[in-house]
């Protein structure tokens, strides 16, 4: 059996992927998948919510796979308890297109090259997409996905492709209202100003 850091240099050899270490870099991700007691009360059987859980790993690989493949992603882990069931799929955020800094020829006072700029000094950036050199990147992983909406967009995907179908039911929605997509405002009554579109701090 191979260790975490093994498991993630023979992905990223069999990917091919470039990494840019910035220091705070994520590297490694987690998508988990779950319910509560009501809900697993809702299966049949432990066979029964197995089989739910490889439609999750499916609904997985569709979302997160690079290419829609399971290529990325270095293991998948159930949980089983009385209380407790959940699926986690450990995977690298790698993505075939990303944004590229468009560099000039000109360089700061350190010597180092400036990016270039457009109208009203809006940085330039150019699409890059590399199919055999892809990029380890979670910003750009997931500003392929939608940005700031990508983590609601998805959640409200699963909830209607997937556990919708299996009696889950979706609760209020607490997310800035930046990064909740058109259709979480129109179901949760979400609107610009409300409670939760800035965030606060309840005293010290």
């Amino acid at each position: 059996m191979s260790t975490t850091e093994q498991a993630w240099n023979e992905v990223m050899k069999s990917t091919n992927a470039a990494y840019h270490f910035r220091g705070k870099n994520i590297v490694l991700e987690c998508l988990q998948f779950g319910g509560n007691r009501e809900f697993w009360d809702g299966f049949a059987s432990e066979q029964d919510i197995r089989a739910y859980f490889k439609v999750c790993y499916r609904y997985a690989i569709d979302k997160i796979g690079f290419l829609h493949t399971h290529e990325n992603i270095i293991c998948a882990v159930i949980i089983t308890e009385p209380n407790r069931r959940n699926l986690f799929v450990y995977y690298l955020p790698i993505t075939e297109v990303w944004q590229e800094k468009i560099m000039s020829d000109d360089k700061s006072a350190a010597g180092n090259r400036l990016q270039l700029r457009a109208g009203y000094d809006m940085p330039m950036y150019r699409q890059r997409e590399e199919i055999d050199e892809p990029l380890l990147s979670h910003s750009a992983f997931w500003k392929a996905r939608g940005g700031l909406v990508s983590y609601s967009a998805l959640q409200e995907d699963f909830f209607k492709e997937v556990s919708e179908k299996y009696g889950a039911k979706r609760g209020e929605s607490f997310s800035l209202i930046k990064n909740t997509t058109l259709r979480q405002q129109e179901r949760y009554g979400r609107y610009e100003g409300d409670l939760y579109d800035e965030l606060y701090y309840d005293g010290f």
